[in-house]
C-alpha cells in the first residue's frame, strides 16, 4: 500500500471505530461503505476514487452526528497534509 493508500485506510479504520462504538449495526449500508473503502485501500484503487468515497462517508457519520466538520479537520489535516505538500513536512 502506499502512503496515501494507508492514510485513507487508517480513516476508515477510525470511522469502523465510531461505528462500532455507537452501535451501528454490520448491515448498515454505511458501515458495507467503509469496509468497501478499506478493501480498496488494501487493493489499491485509484486515490482520487478513494478520496470521493473517504469524503462521503465523512459526511454521513457527520449528518448521523457521529462526529463533526471540526473534528475531522482537526484528525485528517495532519495525515494528509505532509503527504500532499511534501516541501512543507521538511
Amino acid at each position: 500500500m502506499s502512503e496515501y493508500h494507508m492514510a485513507i485506510h487508517r480513516c476508515a479504520e477510525r470511522y469502523r471505530d465510531m461505528q462500532i462504538a455507537a452501535g451501528v449495526p454490520s448491515t448498515d449500508p454505511l458501515w458495507k461503505f467503509n469496509m468497501e473503502l478499506m478493501f480498496g485501500c488494501r487493493d489499491g484503487l485509484p486515490i482520487m476514487k478513494l478520496n470521493r468515497w473517504l469524503g462521503y462517508i465523512q459526511g454521513v457519520l457527520i449528518e448521523r452526528g457521529l462526529t463533526t466538520v471540526q473534528a475531522e479537520r482537526d484528525w485528517t489535516r495532519p495525515l494528509f497534509r505532509p503527504l500532499d505538500f511534501p516541501s512543507e513536512a521538511a
